[in-house]
């Protein structure tokens, strides 16, 4: 279905029912089977692809258990909710219930809707029931005709006449090239949560330079041959943050409502979780919440997310490609 510079498309991903979606000077692919991942984030007016996707793992629906690091670090732009990293959840009633690594929406098919409203705006909602606490979670992604901008809002309600604690992140995965670089509104102040390949003086730092042993460790513009690997949160002055492509072109978030911190996850060539050669990424991941672990969060961090009883909350994305 097309109507003036917007137009919906149902299509194939790697051999996945896909939908496509384009309102002029972006296109945006989602894979309804994958968790509602946004699969590419194209720049038409480029010709630039912003996502990174993993070049060593297949493409293929989700089952049941699958680890997400060793089968399904796909790439993309995927939701992690109701935590990051897995584990127990820590309060009752449901205290011991297991929460999947990068949590449980990749893991399950969401229901996928998409119109157009007066010719002017684009709209994809997905939406999901939760599998192992009662939660909606809702996503909706918003493209009006020939602006390279997408407002993306998410609804998350507690069914439960309990209370419902979480973390919520953001999960876009961008390639790491040499000259790739990150601006964010300064000062900026970081904690490292995880640091694979090299050791930091301080879990805390000011950004963009990290004291390691050895010297600094320049965040800005991070080196791809580096060797290491780090997850970071950090509380920047302003809620942006702005990605700069090797050729000038630029991809900046910026984000309202209940966030707390804004992840950062670079992969400098450090790591891999599917016993393949290390990746070259990054994430900016805008967050509820802080570390990736609920457990952690609650009881040492003292950064999380709480729906009172049978309540919702709503917070917003905008991303602007230049």
């Amino acid at each position: 279905m097309a109507m003036g510079a917007l137009h919906i498309e149902e299509t194939t991903e790697d051999g996945l029912p896909a939908l496509r979606v384009e309102n002029g000077p972006l296109a945006l692919t989602i894979i309804p089977a994958l968790g509602g991942k946004i699969a590419a984030w194209e720049d038409r007016r480029r010709g630039l692809s912003w996502l990174w996707r993993n070049p060593y793992l297949p493409w293929q629906p989700p089952s049941p258990g699958a680890s997400y690091v060793q089968e399904f670090d796909l790439g993309g732009w995927d939701e992690c909710f109701p935590a990051i990293a897995p584990g127990p959840y820590p309060a009752d009633p449901w205290a011991g219930t297991p929460i999947p690594d990068h949590g449980e929406l990749w893991s399950q098919p969401w229901e996928i809707q998409a119109r157009i409203e007066e010719e002017k705006l684009l709209i994809v909602t997905g939406v999901l029931e939760g599998r192992s606490l009662p939660y909606r979670f809702e996503r909706a992604l918003m493209l009006e005709a020939d602006r390279p901008v997408v407002r993306i809002r998410y609804r998350v309600r507690n069914r439960a006449e309990h209370t419902l604690y979480f973390l919520w992140a953001a999960h876009p995965l961008f390639p790491l090239m040499p000259g790739t670089r990150l601006l964010l509104p300064g000062p900026a102040t970081g904690r490292v949560a995880t640091a694979i390949g090299v050791s930091p003086q301080s879990t805390s730092f000011s950004w963009p330079r990290l004291p390691v042993e050895g010297g600094l460790l320049d965040l800005q513009e991070p080196d791809p041959e580096g060797g290491w690997a780090l997850k970071l949160f950090l509380r920047p002055a302003a809620a942006w943050a702005r990605l700069i492509h090797p050729t000038g072109a630029w991809w900046e978030i910026g984000w309202r409502g209940p966030i707390t911190h804004l992840g950062l996850w670079i992969n400098a060539g450090g790591w891999s979780g599917a016993g393949t050669p290390p990746y070259r990424n990054l994430a900016l991941e805008p967050a509820i919440g802080a570390p990736d672990d609920l457990g952690e969060a609650m009881r040492e961090w003292g950064f999380f997310g709480l729906l009172p009883p049978l309540q919702e909350m709503e917070w917003t994305l905008q991303v602007t490609v230049g």
